[in-house]
């Protein structure tokens, strides 16, 4: 009597753990595709060009303040006297740190502003996503851009639902 309960036990485990098997739905999206079809992403690709350009001619500028500054003590390096020179050296020596720090600085601001443009587009899509893996059931989406997915034989591709939610062509 006893095996024949485990044994019933046994089976309404195995039983229910199949049918959770059944229900899990997953689906995939290569989510770097959609970002990269989004009709704001070329205003957004636009307005970071021309802020990188803006950050590039400032480096530019001091790069040339830097090879001023050096033509301009090397050329008076003769007739200078040893304080004129140190004092000539610190100063090339401090507008290579400062342009040093305005690089740093300049990849910083790059990334924040990319950051900046590119969230309103990972919130839209995200919502996009959410809602079309609510209406299609899904127990899990997986992001195949990321390489995160192994095999999506199994899965759905929902790339096509989430451009039709956001009207993408």
């Amino acid at each position: 009597m006893k095996n024949l309960i485990a044994t019933l036990c046994l089976m309404a485990a195995t039983t229910g753990a199949v049918q959770a098997q059944n229900t899990v739905k997953l689906g995939h999206i290569d989510r770097q595709a959609l970002m990269l079809m989004l009709p704001e992403r070329k205003d957004a690709e636009a307005k970071m060009q021309a802020f990188a350009k803006t950050l590039d001619d400032r480096l530019k500028a001091m790069g040339q303040e830097y090879q001023d500054k050096v033509t301009d003590a090397q050329g008076k390096a003769e007739s200078m006297t040893k304080t004129e020179q140190q004092v000539a050296m610190r100063e090339i020596q401090e507008l290579e740190q400062r342009i040093s720090d305005a690089q740093d600085k300049a990849k910083d601001d790059l990334s924040k502003q990319e950051n900046e443009l590119l969230a309103p587009m990972v919130d839209r899509t995200t919502k996009a996503i959410q809602a079309v893996a609510s209406e299609g059931k899904y127990t899990y989406i997986f992001d195949s851009s990321t390489g995160m997915v192994l095999y999506t034989d199994g899965g759905d591709d929902i790339l096509p639902a989430v451009k039709k939610r956001l009207a993408i062509p």
